[in-house]
C-alpha cells in the first residue's frame, strides 16, 4: 500500500468512527504532512482519495470538511411501481406531487434528436450510432430542492414514425396515455438499475456535489402487453442522486421457493445438531 493510501486509511477510520463527525474541519494538509513526515503532494493524494469517496469536501479558503455520508443518512426510499392519478401515470407514491422543473434552456420538456447511448440502443434494437427522438425532462418536488430526477425518454423508431405527436406536446396524461390510446392495449414496464458517477451537467441539475456521490440510474423499458417485452416502445433513462435516494421493491418468491418448503437439514427442532 502506498504511503498516501495508508494516510487516507487512517483518516477514513477517524471519519467513519465519528472522531471527525459530519461537518468537522480536518487539519490543514501542511500540518498533517508534517505529522506524517511526508510531502504536500502525498497529502493531496490522500485527501483526493477521500474526496473521491465522498467522505470529505473542500470549501475553498475555509478548509476541508467531513461530508454527511449517505451511509449515515436516512435516504428517501423510492418504491418501484407504476401509479396513476387524474394527471396520468407516475412512478411510485413518493413522486405523486412531483412536477416538471425548468431545464437550462428554460423549457420543461426538451424534444431533440441525439445519438442514442449504446446500452439503450441495444435495448431498442438499433445500431449505437443511430440518432433517435428523445424527450428530456427534469422532474422534482417544487418544495424540496434536492428531490428531483432527470428523465430522458428515448422513443423507438417505429413509435416516432407512428406517433409524430410525441415529438411535441403530448397533452393531459402524457406520452403513456397517447401510446395506450394508439395501441388500444395496456403498457407494461420492467426496469434495470445501475450506478455510475454523474457528469458535471447532471450533478448541477440534480443539486449534487461535484465529486464523491454516484448517480442511481434506472432504465425503465416500456412495451405493449400483447407485443411482449421484445418489441420495446420506449426506454426512459432516469437518474437521481444516491446521496438522497434509495430504491425499494418487494422481493417475490420464485416458483422453486413456494411455501411450504422442505427444510434443508431435516426437522431441526425435533433433532437438533450436536454442538
Amino acid at each position: 500500500m502506498a504511503r498516501y493510501e495508508e494516510i487516507a486509511q487512517d483518516l477514513r477510520v477517524l471519519i467513519t468512527s465519528g472522531e471527525y463527525p459530519p461537518g468537522a474541519a480536518l487539519p490543514l494538509m501542511r500540518d498533517l504532512a508534517e505529522q506524517y513526515g511526508v510531502s504536500d503532494i502525498t497529502m493531496r493524494r490522500a485527501y483526493g482519495l477521500l474526496t473521491g469517496e465522498g467522505l470529505i469536501e473542500s470549501r475553498g479558503r475555509s478548509g476541508t470538511f467531513v461530508r454527511e455520508h449517505p451511509d449515515r443518512l436516512r435516504l428517501t426510499v423510492r418504491t418501484r411501481q407504476m401509479e396513476r392519478d387524474e394527471l396520468g401515470y407516475y412512478s411510485g407514491p413518493e413522486t405523486q406531487g412531483w412536477r416538471p422543473l425548468q431545464l437550462p434552456d428554460g423549457e420543461q420538456t426538451q424534444v431533440v434528436t441525439l445519438l442514442v447511448p449504446a446500452d439503450i440502443a441495444d435495448t431498442l434494437g438499433v445500431a449505437p450510432d443511430t440518432r433517435l427522438t428523445v424527450r428530456r425532462r427534469l422532474i422534482g418536488d417544487p418544495d424540496v430542492e434536492t428531490h428531483r430526477q432527470l428523465a430522458d425518454s428515448w422513443l423507438a423508431p417505429w413509435v416516432a414514425e407512428e406517433l409524430p405527436l410525441l415529438s411535441g406536446r403530448t397533452g393531459l396524461g402524457g406520452m403513456y396515455d397517447r401510446l395506450e390510446e394508439w395501441g388500444s392495449q395496456p403498457l407494461q414496464w420492467r426496469e434495470e438499475i445501475s450506478a455510475r458517477m454523474p457528469s458535471p451537467e447532471e450533478a448541477a441539475a440534480l443539486v449534487m456535489p461535484s465529486t464523491g456521490v454516484p448517480l442511481l440510474r434506472t432504465l425503465r423499458i416500456t412495451y405493449f402487453a400483447e407485443a411482449g417485452p421484445e418489441r420495446v416502445a420506449e426506454v426512459q433513462d432516469i437518474r437521481m442522486s444516491a446521496a438522497v435516494f434509495a430504491l425499494g421493491y418487494p422481493l417475490p418468491r420464485g416458483e422453486s421457493a413456494r411455501w411450504p418448503v422442505e427444510p434443508a437439514t431435516g426437522d431441526y427442532y425435533q433433532d437438533p445438531p450436536e454442538a
